[in-house]
């Protein structure tokens, strides 16, 4: 198999540099951070807004989950983690789709290319020497 076309080459190095980002990334959170509104109705009937509360919000087999952020020191952390999530799911998808260019090109090396060429009789594989209309034995 000849690897060495300049398109590999360029494609391996893009592999390997997306390889190294994967590696550096460490932690990793699922979901986001929303926050939260509650209306509370007082003993004399008035209606109040409390929040925001920070809550982390993430989908877990095809249910939301919500938990409250209550240590307020967490939430750039848990944003950050998040952040880093989005990030890794961005290089993986760079790393599929040139694992996929690599595929192609390992493909084609493979397969031959279809070359025009040759008459269209020869290429349905009439025999040589017969003409139109002249019988198979003459």
């Amino acid at each position: 198999m000849k690897t060495l076309s300049p398109n590999y080459s360029n494609l391996e190095q893009q592999r390997q540099g997306l390889l190294r980002q994967l590696a550096d990334l460490r932690e990793l959170r699922r979901g986001s951070i929303t926050e939260q509104f509650l209306t509370v109705k007082h003993a004399d009937g008035c209606l109040v807004r409390r929040g925001p509360y920070p809550l982390l919000t993430r989908k877990d087999a095809k249910k939301t989950v919500s938990v409250r952020v209550t240590d307020p020191a967490l939430v750039p952390l848990y944003r950050q983690q998040i952040q880093t999530r989005r990030e890794f799911e961005r290089v993986v998808d760079q790393l599929a789709r040139v694992g996929e260019q690599l595929g192609d090109l390992a493909v084609a090396e493979v397969v031959p290319k279809k070359t025009s060429g040759g008459v269209g009789a020869k290429r349905r594989g009439a025999s040589v020497g017969r003409s139109h209309g002249e019988p198979a034995g003459t």
